[in-house]
């Protein structure tokens, strides 16, 4: 059972990279109009993916816990990035132009594109223009296509036939990128207002969570712009509440869940940039322009969450695995160890 769980373990911290993103910073030499737009677009994938994620291995029964009883449970979450979300357009923009048609987002290929930007700063009667290489995907971190976030989970049983679930994901590194999350949620068997004649392996739950992921990201050294304290920073808080209903057999439970998600995504990049570009003027081959905390962008994400799975159950630990239907559908794998 332990090299089980070794192996779970390790399988879930897989996201662990140590090279750091390269490029990204480039992007803010865009002008107003398009640079969150080119930001947001780039990293886009992970953020729904992180998202998604938050959302998956909440419960793989109905049933409740006895009072006091309890489980730990480690899962990984494999989320499926669609290949449409590895690369995006960049017709739409309205002051840059590309060697290419589209280029990669954090999740997809690398790539040797290169963009420039052409425009008139407010106020200005002259134009600045500059060219930087396309940040590169970085798709080989996927396994199968798919984004691998670990999780663990500790549920005890209250009186009323009631969880409480606490969750924590361990501190991830994406390229240089620190991942953390911690949650809560809270299940109500409603079976115990129903007087069935005899008493049925059916069970159905109300369930409620709520998540917050924190994430940050230091450019430092390798940083193509000078500047003081660059880094990004993104927040994530996610709401959800629905209905889970299992067939609870002795060695086997199968559940479904289907509920409504609310996630809201705050991204921001911080710190002191100097951009350099050249200028139309006369006599004057190059201009800087200072900026600081250059964008922040904010997103939501709202769907409707439908989920089966399957769980073998021994006494003292069960393994799972269940299936989430969505854009970014998503496999959950794992043990849970405990009683009951």
């Amino acid at each position: 059972m332990k090299k089980i769980i070794l192996v779970i373990i390790m399988l879930s911290f897989q996201v662990k990279n140590s090279q750091n993103i390269s490029g990204v910073e480039n992007f803010l030499l865009a002008s107003e109009e398009d640079k969150n737009l080119l930001v947001n677009n780039y990293f886009s994938p992970l953020f729904k993916s992180l998202q998604v994620s938050m959302n998956e291995g909440w419960s793989r029964s109905a049933k409740t816990h006895k009072k006091f009883g309890f489980d730990l449970t480690f899962f990984a979450s494999a989320v499926e990035i669609p290949e449409s979300e590895k690369s995006f357009e960049i017709l739409g923009f309205n002051n840059l132009t590309s060697s290419s048609n589209s280029i990669p987002t954090i999740f997809g290929e690398e790539t040797n594109e290169s963009l420039s930007v052409s425009f008139q700063p407010a106020g200005e009667d002259y134009t600045i223009s500059a060219s930087f290489p396309a940040a590169n995907g970085y798709g080989s971190i996927l396994k199968e296509g798919r984004m691998i976030l670990p999780n663990i989970q500790f549920s005890i049983g209250l009186p009323f036939k009631t969880d409480l679930i606490l969750r924590y994901i361990p501190e991830s590194r994406f390229r240089g990128a620190e991942l953390s999350s911690l949650g809560v949620g809270i299940k109500h068997n409603l079976m115990q207002y129903f007087k069935p004649g005899k008493v049925l392996p059916v069970n159905i739950a109300v369930l409620a969570t709520h998540s917050s992921t924190d994430g940050s990201y230091n450019f430092g050294d390798n940083s193509q712009i000078e500047g003081n304290n660059q880094g990004m920073y993104l927040d994530i808080n996610s709401y959800t509440y629905g209905l889970v209903g299992s067939l609870d057999l002795k060695v086997l439970s199968i559940y479904s869940s289907i509920s409504k998600v609310n996630t809201k995504s705050q991204f921001e990049v911080n710190g002191d940039y100097v951009l350099n570009y050249n200028s139309s003027l006369t006599g004057s081959q190059n201009i800087q322009i200072a900026v600081s905390d250059p964008v922040s962008i904010e997103n939501k994400l709202d769907y409707l969450k439908k989920n089966v799975g399957v769980s073998l159950n021994f006494p003292g630990i069960k393994f799972f695995l269940d299936y989430t239907i969505h854009d970014y559908n998503s496999i959950n794998a794992g043990i849970s160890i405990g009683l009951r």
